[in-house]
């Protein structure tokens, strides 16, 4: 018997996750990394430095650097690769407790619209991957790494529609993934859990559109 796209693009993600290990995060890094990602989002990432880092934290910089001896350029690819696998193992325990395709691409974008309307964080996760594509400051193992990751949700969505029988097409879901990584722009949350539930299930209903009109056809057969 073949297994279902679903499980398929599931388990991709879980060999994902399965290929770093933060167990062995210490608190240390991890309260760095917090913070970095709290100083980066409400100020700005370069207005972010090792000395304001050391304040933020009540932390002298050989402290910081006993923790992180690469400096800010340590601290943002571990952060981006941080932020990378909570965002992919949270988003698959959200993916896997459906049971059809429809809820499946439901809780895709629920998801993801969630992230960006409540944690800022993600959208200095967008800026500082859009930022590397000039400006080139990331390593290669980084940039692959988030490169790998995209590519792994955009197969989650391929796979929901395939399932539901739409070809979702490489444009279609750029297009969709723009929506929902531009919702603080046009989502105008109150910030209430009423009108978030409001808006995922309209962002569901707009990339459900899209869905339709970029395949051209509700069937593969």
């Amino acid at each position: 018997m073949n297994e279902l796209p679903r499980a398929q693009a599931n388990a991709a993600v879980r060999d994902f996750l399965s290929s770093r290990d933060w167990s062995a995060q210490t608190p240390a890094r991890q309260r760095i990394l917090v913070a970095f990602l709290s100083l980066a989002t409400a100020k700005g990432f370069s207005s972010v430095t090792m000395r304001t880092l050391g304040r933020e934290l009540d932390m002298k910089a050989p402290s910081l650097y006993s923790s992180f001896p690469g400096g800010k350029e340590e601290i943002v690819a571990e952060a981006l690769s941080w932020f990378t696998h909570r965002f992919a193992r949270d988003l698959l325990a959200a993916a896997e407790t459906t049971a059809t395709a429809e809820e499946y691409w439901a809780a895709l974008v629920r998801f993801h619209l969630a992230q960006q309307l409540q944690r800022p964080e993600a959208d200095l996760w967008d800026l500082l991957v859009a930022t590397d594509r000039v400006a080139r400051f990331l390593s290669n193992d980084v940039r692959q790494e988030v490169a790998f990751w995209i590519k792994l949700h955009e197969d989650m969505y391929v796979a929901a529609a395939k399932e539901m029988g739409f070809r979702l097409s490489t444009k279609s879901v750029h297009v969709i993934f723009t929506l929902l990584d531009g919702a603080g722009r046009w989502a105008g949350w109150n910030g209430s859990a009423a009108e978030l539930d409001i808006i995922l299930d309209h962002a569901v209903l707009l990339t459900r559109s899209i869905l339709e009109v970029g395949s051209g056809t509700h069937t593969l057969a």
